[in-house]
């Protein structure tokens, strides 16, 4: 070793790793230790270099010697291992674990094993702190191994104990592995469920007492878990007041550098805590008063603005110098900016636009003085953002400052774009900051932020509004292409200036809308609407590095389309060309199919689609409605309300009739009203509901548990009733209770303008909190879900007083029952006749048939509980019930999987059964997308696709099998196929061969 640390390029290296190589894996203790020591030392003097002379070959026989009994030569072969792994780049664009190399290895050495070995005791705290790092950076870089610990439920309980560990260095690496761990969205939710130790652990680590690293790496693991889609609903507690205490903290060291005392290693920190505050800010809850208690209002105004607040200056004729002031020291002087991270004022930026985002108390109530000290504080930072954004954008009389515009007569006008001489990120961030400050559910602070707004711009001049429009228009170009971040920013500057009336009328005169839906249609068209940018402040490293992500973010991946949509709204509020849409629309209430026929009714029709798409982020949807209600149309189109509403007011299986002023009668049913809108529901239906919800709360069992105690037949008399009455007053017009009537049948309806303050009032009585919403022309709130037409409630306890058919399980496709089937082998599924017969061809010929089927209060499915409780699922809310192919699946054994893919199976074929092609190739394709995560199943599959005779799915076997058939035969894995099957396999690998040599 002293020979290769003086003159390393002497030494034949690849032999000196093969002969490293063999010696670890001799038998001999001495030999193979001597030999990790070695490679320790190797490390610590090659570094990099290391990797190029074949030290990938170290990493399976250093990960055997894990397993060894003597404590020196574990420690030696994790700290080697360690360095090793370190310095391996993984692939990021990996088709499947088994690409890459290294992880093989380590899969083959049982390297997850050591999580059993790590017992936290004194004697091997120097041990256990090596196999700790070791699993941090084994489950940060491979993904594939983050579940497999993760799940390991006595794992996570050392992990957080060694935490809350009195040793910084102990405590740093514990918390490294359980934020790598969290970047899985599976394990995430696991470690959310322990929420009072969680919090209490992650309260005590960011503790004042404790290191800076450890504070960095407990302000890391929470921002990791801040991504789950269950962090809202439990972040909550006597924790969290410490935690919110321990994040002003770290951003009050940000002062420091408008003081002159300045520490550069506290940097990071400060940056940390600002991406956490971030993070927890952006979902509604109890942190936000405890931030504005906090103070985090006058910590923004003077990070920010570089000025201290002196007094509580009254707002007046020093109004403009003030923001002059704060828009100097935050654009143009700056001061000590650079001592700030380039990243942390983004993030300022977006902490300011979350409180105001879900600022959901109205400070106008508030009459105390007490209470109003944070509306004064509000009012400046409006005040520093106004200017802020307004400087950011242009400077008087030019060209917004983020893009310069060089016109060529040769050929056309052509735009060229320069270099931004402004940190792009902070412009997004202080644009997106004032439009949520515009939009905030609180009206001290969105109509604050408008005049300030509107009292800014008048002042300043409007002579660059043509040039933003020309620059905005270059994301419809076909001979230059914007950036997403210049898109964006463009946008997002449309839509704060459309809330200023007179810039909103010169937009409009400037043919903006003509330009933002050309944007929308581009967007809505393309392929690559997952490659988009972020509109978030938060570091790219977690989108790069997460698994498993339960939920997408509000504004999507596509956030030039969400932008475009952002600002859309507003403009045509104030567009004649939309009222004229919305006459032509308005004479009477229309289908949606018929959208077409109108004039410009295909730009209705393509926010219709947005809107009712639920694959699209909510952000995406939501901001469709809020456009779709521009023309007169409002709610969310969808494929279950489309069917549903061909059934409205038909008599034949309602049970309540509404009799109208003028003596008409509107049939509908108690089963739609109980999950749509129950304060329409009759009020002995509505006993019924209490009652069934009372007896089953009482016997606290399962939905089903009362059912078991009587038969089918007997349940289902004593649940039918005749048709109610519901003798409706005069004074409500019949036309109002028809839309309403509409839009709970259907999830979407056009009214007529002349009929929205009635339907307004009416809505809100009936707790329509969507409809009425979209009524007022509010923004929606920012995390809000959608209102996707669902009427799941129905299966579950509250509709089973209504349900007026039972369906009987039997036995599932080509299979036996397993030992969860059996416990509720004797269960009936409780379903309503009208869903049925509206969602379903097959039962709608069955119940008007007349035939005796056709009146039975049983009836006998040859399939098992589950495929059927799937089935009606689908039926009820006209989406899936199925597992996501995430770690959790992977990680399932064989036979697991397999069982549930015949679950899968014996849906496609009772939906084959029912005329429900949609749902079976739907089906079919999910089962597809399940087989290419493990070849394996294939062969099983196929076999009972074949018996079942889904063809389309024995095709999608044999195409995943045909690129590795020759292995696979060799194997002996296609033997229990039949010889058909085994001929269909070779004829697509044949099939596929000829393609790859075309």
């Amino acid at each position: 070793m002293k020979i290769l640390s003086k003159s390393r390029h002497l030494v034949p290296l690849e032999e000196c790793v093969a002969t490293l190589q063999s010696l670890l894996g001799a038998e001999r203790e001495t030999v193979f230790s001597k030999a990790a020591d070695v490679c320790e030392d190797l490390i610590v003097v090659m570094g990099d270099g290391l990797l190029g002379y074949g030290g990938k070959r170290l990493v399976g026989p250093l990960a055997r010697l894990l397993k060894c009994s003597k404590l020196s030569i574990v420690i030696a072969a994790a700290t080697a291992l360690h360095g090793i792994l370190l310095r391996i780049k993984p692939g990021i664009n990996r088709v499947k674990a088994g690409d890459d190399s290294t992880w093989k290895a380590l899969e083959d050495a049982d390297v997850l094993a050591i999580v059993n070995l790590i017992q936290d005791d004194r004697d091997s705290i120097v041990k256990d702190n090596a196999l700790m790092d070791l699993i941090a950076v084994i489950v940060e870089r491979w993904p594939e191994a983050r579940y497999r610990v993760g799940c390991n439920s006595s794992f996570r309980t050392t992990l957080l104990l060694r935490c809350t560990s009195n040793s910084d260095t102990v405590a740093q690496i514990a918390l490294r592995a359980a934020s790598a761990l969290a970047l899985c969205g599976c394990v995430a939710t696991l470690l959310l469920k322990a929420s009072d130790c969680l919090w209490s652990t992650i309260s005590s680590c960011l503790h004042s007492s404790k290191d800076c690293r450890v504070q960095l790496e407990a302000f890391r693991f929470l921002t990791s878990l801040s991504k789950a889609s269950t962090f809202g609903a439990l972040f909550s507690g006597p924790h969290v007041a410490p935690i919110v205490a321990s994040c002003l903290r770290g951003l009050e060291l940000a002062k420091r550098s408008g003081e002159g005392k300045w520490y550069p290693e506290l940097e990071f920190l400060i940056v940390e805590a600002a991406h956490t505050t971030s993070s927890i800010l952006s979902w509604p809850g109890t942190q936000h008063s405890l931030f504005l208690n906090g103070g985090i209002e006058e910590l923004l105004l003077l990070v920010l603005s570089g000025v201290q607040n002196k007094g509580d200056k009254k707002s007046g004729a020093n109004d403009e110098e003030k923001m002059t002031e704060y828009a100097s020291s935050t654009v143009e002087r700056r001061s000590r900016a650079n001592k700030l991270s380039p990243t942390l004022r983004p993030l300022l930026w977006e902490i300011l636009g979350w409180l105001g985002a879900h600022h959901c108390v109205d400070l106008e109530s508030s009459s105390s003085p007490a209470k109003n000290e944070p509306a004064k504080l509000n009012n400046k930072l409006i005040e520093l953002a106004c200017a802020s954004w307004l400087r950011a954008l242009c400077k008087r009389g030019q060209s917004p400052v983020w893009f310069e515009m060089e016109h060529k007569q040769e050929g056309g006008t052509v735009f060229h774009v320069k270099d931004e001489p402004v940190n792009s990120l902070e412009v997004v961030q202080i644009c997106k900051a004032v439009l949520l400050l515009l939009s905030s559910p609180s009206q001290v602070i969105s109509s604050q932020m408008r005049m300030c707004l509107e009292t800014t711009l008048t002042s300043h001049g409007l002579d660059w509004l043509p040039t933003l429009v020309k620059t905005t228009a270059l994301g419809v170009s076909k001979t230059v292409k914007l950036h997403h971040v210049q898109s964006m920013t463009n946008l997002l500057a449309v839509a704060c200036v459309s809330w200023v009336e007179v810039c909103r009328d010169q937009l409009l005169k400037l043919e903006i809308l003509r330009v933002i839906l050309g944007i929308i249609q581009g967007q809505t068209d393309s392929v690559d609407q997952g490659k988009m940018e972020r509109l978030s402040a938060m570091r790219d490293s977690f989108a790069t590095k997460a698994c498993c992500v339960d939920s997408e973010s509000w504004e999507g991946n596509d956030c030039v389309l969400f932008t475009a949509l952002w600002a859309l709204p507003k403009l045509l509020q104030g567009s004649d060309w939309a009222k004229k849409i919305r006459e032509s629309m308005s004479e009477e209430i229309v289908d949606t199919a018929n959208w077409s026929k109108f004039e410009d009714g295909d730009f209705v029709h393509m926010l219709s689609k947005l809107a009712g798409d639920r694959t699209r982020a909510e952000g995406v949807r939501w901001w469709s409605a809020c456009s779709l209600s521009c023309f007169g149309v409002y709610g969310f189109p969808s494929k279950v309300g489309q069917d549903v509403k061909m059934s409205f007011d038909d008599p034949l299986l309602a049970d309540v009739i509404f009799v109208l002023g003028d003596g008409s009668r509107l049939a509908a049913h108690g089963v739609v009203l109980a999950s749509r809108c129950e304060t329409l529901l009759p009020a002995e239906l509505q006993v019924k509901v209490c009652e069934n919800l009372g007896t089953a709360g009482s016997r606290g069992d399962s939905d089903s548990h009362h059912l078991r105690e009587m038969e089918g037949a007997d349940l289902v008399s004593e649940l039918r009733s005749t048709p109610a009455e519901i003798h409706v007053s005069p004074r409500l017009s019949s036309k109002v209770l028809k839309i309403i009537l509409e839009y709970v049948y259907a999830g979407i309806v056009c009214i007529p303008y002349a009929l929205v303050a009635d339907t307004k009032l009416v809505a809100k009585r009936c707790r329509l909190e969507p409809l009425t919403s979209l009524l007022q022309g509010k923004s929606p709130i920012w995390g809000k879900p959608s209102a996707p037409f669902d009427l799941s409630p129905a299966l579950g306890i509250k509709g089973h007083s209504l349900a007026d058919v039972l369906l009987r399980a039997a036995k599932p496709l080509g299979g036996s029952w397993t030992e969860k089937e059996l416990g509720a082998l004797s269960d009936y599924v409780p379903a309503h006749r009208f869903i049925l017969s509206a969602r379903c061809q097959y039962f709608q010929a069955l119940f008007r048939s007349g035939m005796r089927d056709s009146t039975q209060k049983v009836l006998e499915m040859q399939a098992s509980k589950i495929s059927i409780s799937k089935l009606l699922h689908y039926l009820y809310s006209g989406a899936s019930k199925a597992e996501a192919v995430n770690c959790s699946w992977t990680n399932l054994d064989f036979k697991a999987q397999l069982e549930y893919l015949q679950s899968l199976l014996e849906l496609a074929d009772l939906a084959g059964q029912w005329l429900m092609d949609e749902l079976q190739q739907t089906t079919c394709a999910l089962i597809g997308m399940y087989l290419k995560s493990n070849v394996l199943l294939c062969p099983p599959v196929m076999s009972l696709a074949f018996s079942g005779q889904l063809w389309m799915l024995v095709e999608t076997c044999a195409a995943c099998l045909a690129p590795e058939y020759v292995q696979l035969r060799n194997s002996g894995a296609l033997d229990n196929l039949n010889d058909e099957l085994t001929d269909f396999v070779r004829a697509a690998h044949v099939k596929l061969f000829r393609e790859t040599l075309d």
